[in-house]
């Protein structure tokens, strides 16, 4: 029996199809192993949205080779989209695009059994009209499984490779979500995360379909506990939206909201669809009237127009927003963007002002969890380290807890629990469970 594993780099979306091509390989027989173990075929799952998404990406085929020499290596994902023939150079065997990953289970069989495969075979996404759908996944983490709801992207900011590799909106019908929830849920999964390459999008190219549709309906599955959102623009937050998933009780009150930049100036040299004033009016809105919500943002340090002055307003947003956890990202030239032929800034400048942000925004962070001492969170337990357990709550903060009494040692995975926070650890909260 041949054996094979995934090496998956980038998004949920990646995490996702990752776990779909691995059940779609059990079915053809073949015998999953953890890399990096020895393997007969190895599938890597390319990530292209920076230059060392890129890198990472070819180290790992060639990381895979020296492993076993004799291998076969799949490279897929949105590099192989973007750059078939550099996986072809860095020593893959096979090359599929982000519409032929879903047909694996078809194409592999009449080639791997040669002794030296070759296959380049990676179409144009941009004439992808339909969402197309796989084999339901059923390798998650034990609590928490994300479920892919739509693909591709329609807005074409000025740095983003996305667009071009993930190709235009294509949005699942809800028949199929529903169907894959109750799947996952029947393998144990209690909170379903639900992501897509533009979440916002969904339905759009669907007549009197929104997001809320999805959120609604899986609501209504008494097996799921809880439903959360992957990352949102802040042109959704409206009055009409947040009345709308008040009234969803399992829908988690954490929002990942993509920032980039806090000055309008540059918002607009990105091709953003949004400005300062709109995130932080959407930042209020969700806290005024959601008290439990916390939010979570990403921001890119260093876009070619952008000044110190540019750079400060950044700094300010993060200090207004008060998020729990800022993702940095340098600004990476990507080709055929909009942005590609602006003069880079310095690379020391890049990492002068990621080094601030990050430092900063951890600050921040810092101070706007302690709000939580004293205060009893619930949590879903992911992991039991001896007499540590560790979970997050609906607001998706990380919390530490200590098994500390004989009433509480039978706390497991995928349970939940209460836990009295007594202060900050390095990556979220720390406490004690409550009895």
């Amino acid at each position: 029996m041949k054996t094979y594993t995934i090496i998956t780099l980038g998004c949920k979306v990646n995490q996702y199809e990752s776990s779909a091509i691995s059940t779609s390989l059990d079915a053809m027989g073949l015998e999953y192993k953890k890399f990096p173990d020895v393997c007969d075929i190895y599938v890597v799952n390319t990530c292209s949205v920076t230059s060392m998404s890129d890198k990472k990406s070819r180290q790992m085929i060639h990381k895979a080779k020296m492993l076993n020499p004799e291998c076969i290596i799949i490279a897929t994902g949105c590099l192989a989209q973007q750059d078939p023939d550099s996986m072809v150079k860095n020593g893959a065997d096979i090359v599929l695009g982000n519409i032929e990953k879903n047909y694996i289970e078809n194409i592999l069989p009449e080639i791997i059994n040669e002794k030296r495969p070759k296959l380049v075979n990676v179409s144009d996404i941009s004439k992808k009209t339909e969402y197309i759908n796989c084999r339901f996944p059923d390798k998650w983490e034990r609590t928490r499984g994300y479920l892919k709801i739509q693909d591709g992207c329609d807005n074409f900011c000025s740095y983003c490779i996305i667009p071009y590799v993930r190709g235009r909106v294509r949005s699942r019908d809800i028949t199929d979500i529903k169907n894959e929830a109750l799947h996952m849920s029947a393998k144990g999964i209690k909170e379903i995360v639900l992501t897509g390459i533009h979440l916002d999008s969904f339905g759009k190219d669907k007549q009197n379909l929104k997001l809320i549709d999805v959120i609604a309906e899986l609501n209504e599955l008494e097996s799921i506990k809880r439903i959360r959102l992957g990352s949102l623009e802040p042109n959704i937050i409206t009055d009409d939206f947040i009345n709308e998933i008040k009234k969803y009780s399992k829908l988690c009150p954490h929002f990942h909201m993509s920032l980039q930049s806090g000055s309008d100036k540059v918002l607009a040299d990105m091709n953003r669809k949004y400005d300062s004033s709109m995130f932080l009016n959407a930042v209020n809105k969700l806290r005024n009237q959601i008290p439990s919500v916390e939010i979570t943002t990403d921001i890119i340090v260093g876009y070619p127009t952008e000044t110190d002055e540019d750079f400060m307003k950044s700094m300010d947003m993060v200090r207004s927003a008060r998020f729990i956890k800022t993702h940095v990202f340098k600004f990476s030239k990507r080709k055929g963007t909009k942005a590609e032929n602006l003069k880079s800034l310095d690379s020391s400048i890049l990492t002068e002002r990621s080094n601030k942000l990050i430092a900063f925004s951890l600050e921040i962070a810092k101070d706007k969890l302690s709000e939580y001492i004293s205060k009893s969170l619930q949590i879903l337990v992911e992991e039991k380290k001896g007499s540590i357990i560790t979970g997050h709550t609906t607001s998706f903060i990380k919390v530490d807890a200590i098994v500390d009494n004989e009433a509480n040692k039978n706390v497991e995975v995928n349970t939940f629990c209460n836990v009295f926070i007594t202060g900050l650890s390095n990556e979220g909260l720390k406490g004690n469970i409550l009895s």
